[in-house]
């Protein structure tokens, strides 16, 4: 996401939250939405302030780490451990030829 369209929507969300608490209706959903409006502007604007210095970081960083956070294999797959047991498969049960 470009830094602009994050620090536009952080505005907006600002904006929309603070009209809404101050303009808008006394319910309990009306102040929900109000808050969650900042709180989202606010962390939407910190991400703002740090975004050349994530994109730095990410730069720096080597391609493996990157690729072990970013993995997208689960837990069950990929390559056995040698320290774990050998997983046996469930053999169907025999039935009686009466």
């Amino acid at each position: 996401m470009s830094r602009k369209a994050l620090g536009i929507v952080a505005a907006l969300l600002l904006v929309v939250g603070g009209i809404t608490t101050v303009f808008g209706p006394g319910g309990s959903s009306a102040s929900g939405f109000a808050g969650g409006c900042i709180r989202i502007g606010l962390v939407l604007a910190a991400l703002w302030l740090a975004l050349p210095q994530i994109q730095t970081t990410v730069k720096r960083l080597p391609g493996w780490l990157a690729s072990w956070f970013l993995s997208k294999a689960k837990p069950g797959e990929g390559p056995a451990r040698k320290d774990s047991p050998a997983v046996r498969e469930k053999r169907p049960r025999r039935r009686s030829g009466l």
